[in-house]
């Protein structure tokens, strides 16, 4: 029996109705930094009161305004929360976002302007006179104050005010930083500290005797250990990444054979690794590799589902294989061992592919490293024998390919000449 299938927590019991009667769930402790406080904890508190400490002493300035502390705490929440769970969406969408973000950089670049110093002061060339000056205009805007925190729960509408919908905005900035930063220490960091931390170097911005929990000499020890950390991860990464490259290309040695004149291997070998997608079950009920791919004239599209220039052709190279699928053409798309198989359905989705293409996914990266250079897209004319013709400038030679794509269905071998790389001649 896997126990861990039967070990419920206290909240999922709870939802169950399973708890013992008059027994309560256990609820979170408020964020607060004690002698028990793990370095987590401590690092996310510490990103906390740098994020707070900077920036609401510098955009007050930049934008006239205080940022509203609760609504950007508000859009923390949410943004950590919609990370967290798809189906949840944060309260402003992306153009409602632009557009804020538009209003507040206007009201930036005006500030900006109006300490800049006359024409006269500029031609003196007095640098610490110019600099005194733009600080002089800068500390004499006026600075409108924001809604006190009250620490209630912040719901955006189209009648909140700009400050508020602006404060939102950067709250979504701080998340995805914080979520960011998350992801490269491989860490689920705690938003409440980080929010603590935003709240106490708020409070010390506009207090200056106000002491934080973890005072300055703490704060600069865990981030040192951090920094350390983060050091290890990356040496650990690249590491990792060169034992994979290694382990690649020892698996695609034998799979190379004879090589065309710019280092390409003179055939597709399609005994490459491939993670079904969406294949015809005609050609293969089951994937392993392209094997059942073999003996067919194929048209072969190497994409990425993050890739612009992919996008755009996608939908061309479905009008090239409905136009030669009736005369016996076979297309294979083979996605980019980066991707992941829900960016890759939602690819094919937007280019309305359907069952004439066949999808696979390059997990095993082997196809990329044999076939590409790294650029995508790029398009194939593979002959029954295994000779390939290569289209690495998919918008130009797109002509060229359909000529050969009819030669290729009717019999006739698509060849694709190199000249070698020319080298100089020694003096």
């Amino acid at each position: 029996m896997d126990m861990k299938k039967i070990a419920l927590g206290s909240a999922a019991l709870a939802a169950f109705g399973l708890m013992a009667c008059g027994e309560k769930p256990v609820e979170k402790a408020p964020a607060a930094i004690t002698a028990n406080s793990t370095d987590d904890q401590k690092f996310a508190y510490m990103l906390g009161a740098q994020f707070g400490g900077q920036n609401f002493t510098i955009i007050p300035r930049q934008m006239g305004e205080k940022i509203y502390e609760d609504a950007l705490v508000q859009a923390i929440r949410d943004n950590v929360k919609a990370s967290n769970d798809t189906n949840f969406k944060v309260q402003m969408d992306t153009d409602s976002l632009q557009a804020v973000s538009q209003r507040y950089t206007a009201i930036a670049r005006k500030r900006v302007e109006e300490t800049r110093p006359d024409s006269a002061m500029l031609a003196e060339g007095n640098n610490e006179k110019i600099k005194a000056y733009v600080d002089s205009v800068a500390r004499s805007q006026p600075i409108v104050d924001a809604p006190a925190s009250t620490g209630a729960a912040v719901t955006i509408t189209g009648d909140s005010p700009d400050n508020t919908k602006f404060s939102y905005l950067l709250g979504l900035q701080f998340a995805n930083q914080f979520i960011g930063i998350s992801k490269q220490f491989q860490t689920d960091f705690d938003v409440d500290y980080f929010i603590l931390g935003i709240k106490e170097s708020v409070a010390k911005v506009a207090d200056s005797t106000f002491q934080l929990q973890l005072p300055q000499d703490s704060l600069s020890a865990v981030g040192q250990r951090y920094q350390q950390k983060m050091q290890d991860l990356r040496a650990a990464a690249i590491k990792k990444q060169e034992e994979e490259e290694a382990k690649l290309k020892e698996e695609i040695a034998p799979l190379r054979g004879d090589t065309l004149a710019n280092g390409m291997p003179q055939k597709f070998n399609l005994k490459v690794k491939a993670t079904k997608i969406s294949v015809d079950k005609a050609i293969a009920s089951d994937l392993e590799n392209l094997e059942p791919f073999a003996n067919k004239p194929l048209l072969v599209m190497y994409f990425s589902a993050t890739c612009g220039h992919c996008a755009h052709a996608a939908p061309e190279v479905l009008a090239m294989a409905k136009e030669f699928a009736p005369k016996g053409l076979i297309t294979l798309a083979v996605a980019s061992g980066g991707n992941q198989k829900v960016g890759i359905r939602k690819f094919m989705d937007n280019a309305k592919w359907d069952e004439t293409i066949n999808v696979v996914w390059d997990e095993s990266r082997q196809f990329g490293e044999l076939y590409s250079d790294g650029y995508v897209p790029k398009v194939y004319a593979v002959n029954p024998d295994g000779t390939y013709k290569m289209y690495a400038a998919f918008e130009s030679e797109k002509e060229q390919l359909k000529k050969d794509l009819a030669d290729l269905v009717a019999g006739k071998k698509v060849e694709w000449n190199l000249e070698a790389p020319k080298t100089e001649e020694k003096k």
